[in-house]
């Protein structure tokens, strides 16, 4: 079965049942009883991150600032329901962080990856955030991890990149996120994606043509950096930017995944 095939089943599916409820307001909808055909969960978080990286391991600096006031989560949902057809129920299911703990990145070895069972320890995980939930699919939006350029450096979720380098220094601002669909009996994954605005080239084909972050991303002015890096999460400028990011990626990747709209190519990345 090709990905196209498996992302067109999803949607039929969804579309052979009545709704039974809607949950289009953007606020989480009650988690117990009935079921639906789509339970979305959102478990990005509200974190930016300013992050500088210089030619020495001296001069890399990272902050992360919390940004509840953005929406992000909020929007994220919107988007999500706005993809899925009208008439096809859909469940906000809150999401507590504190409940799971956070991932041990010291573990996420090669070595690491070939004993372990990474698909069952998704399933495991998606079993415990969707507890007392019935959905026949469920659909994950979580942060992805890109690599900067060539470098060993990371970036993650959202946030803006300091790279100082020899001739001056260039910013850019990034909106990465990471869409999961599961199937709701066994919790297998049917399809995933890094959420993207460019859906013509594979990232692969987009890095050598010189993309430097895997996702959305985009260049700013040098004085766009926050001279008081707590004070990003109150610029309206980087608050918005990351909006519109995320919004379009979204909106053009998940009717792709859902089958509802064809694309050159499809884009996996690496996610957290």
């Amino acid at each position: 079965m090709t990905g196209a095939e498996t992302a067109g089943s999803v949607s039929k599916q969804a579309n052979g049942k009545t709704a039974t409820r809607r949950g289009a307001t953007g606020r989480p909808a009650s988690a117990g009883g009935g079921s639906c055909d789509f339970g979305v969960v959102v478990t990005t978080g509200d974190e930016f991150t300013a992050l500088t990286t210089g030619l020495t391991v001296f001069q890399n600096k990272k902050m992360v600032v919390p940004i509840p006031g953005w929406g992000l989560s909020d929007l994220i949902f919107a988007r999500t329901r706005a993809a899925i057809p009208a008439g096809v129920s859909v469940l906000r299911i809150p999401y507590d962080p504190a409940k799971f703990p956070p991932r041990d990145e010291s573990k996420d070895t090669l070595k690491d990856r070939l004993f372990r069972d990474l698909n069952a320890e998704l399933a495991a995980y998606m079993r415990e955030v969707v507890k007392g939930t019935n959905c026949r699919h469920y659909i994950q939006i979580l942060n992805s991890v890109s690599p900067i350029g060539s470098s060993n450096y990371t970036i993650r979720g959202f946030g803006i990149l300091n790279q100082d380098v020899v001739l001056g220094r260039r910013i850019y601002l990034y909106a990465l996120a990471f869409i999961r669909i599961f199937d709701g009996r066994d919790f297998s994954v049917v399809r995933q994606s890094s959420a993207l605005i460019n859906m013509h080239h594979s990232l692969a084909v987009q890095r050598l043509l010189g993309a430097l972050v895997s996702g959305p991303y985009r260049e700013l002015p040098a004085e766009s950096f926050p001279t008081r890096l707590e004070d990003a999460a109150g610029n309206p400028a980087l608050r918005d930017g990351v909006r519109s990011m995320l919004a379009e990626s979204l909106d053009k990747t998940l009717p792709f995944l859902l089958g509802l709209r064809p694309a050159a190519h499809q884009s996996d990345t690496r996610e957290r």
